[in-house]
């Protein structure tokens, strides 16, 4: 088996073949116990090929068998899917029970007049659903971006990107 890594991790296909003949009925029953899923867990079986050929060359055989090695990765792998999968649900809940944008008169509409705010309202409309609901988020319930990045399960930075992205959108979309 380890021999069969090296010979991978050299980038021999012929002992890839081998090396998913002789595992993908372990790899896929170690990833299915962990999701309870079938397709799920086909498709973790594959990243988790794809990953074995690419880090092949990173298996040490002073920490442990190859065979080992190949369930640890798998394992990972669908522990990841897991764990983003509940981060998904948790940003959707976390989205789903905050109050609905109200539909009184805001601040914006005393400032702007009826038509530049049917524009707006119209640019927020056209945005794509992630973009609108960042924008409204940050800047009409003041949610910090710290919070919005715990809650979507991505970093800081990313949201930040993401709203400068949304607002520069918003302006082209806003006829000045």
């Amino acid at each position: 088996m380890e021999d069969l890594i090296a010979r991978v991790a050299a980038g021999d296909a012929a002992a890839f073949d081998r090396l998913y003949r002789d595992f993908s009925g372990l790899v896929f029953h170690t990833v299915f116990a962990v999701l309870q899923d079938h397709a799920q867990a086909e498709e973790v079986a594959q990243e988790t090929f794809l990953e074995l050929w690419s880090t092949a060359s990173r298996f040490r055989r002073a920490q442990g068998n190859g065979a080992g090695w190949v369930t640890m990765i798998a394992r990972r792998r669908a522990v990841d899917r897991v764990r983003a999968a509940q981060a998904a649900r948790e940003r959707d809940n976390l989205i789903a029970h905050q109050a609905p944008i109200p539909t009184e008169p805001d601040p914006i509409e005393y400032v702007l007049g009826d038509a530049e705010v049917r524009q707006i309202q119209a640019a927020l409309a056209a945005l794509p659903a992630g973009q609108r609901e960042l924008l409204v988020q940050a800047y009409i319930r003041g949610v910090p971006y710290r919070e919005l990045a715990t809650a979507m399960g991505i970093p800081v930075n990313t949201v930040k990107s993401r709203v400068r992205l949304a607002v520069a959108r918003l302006r082209a979309l806003v006829p000045r």
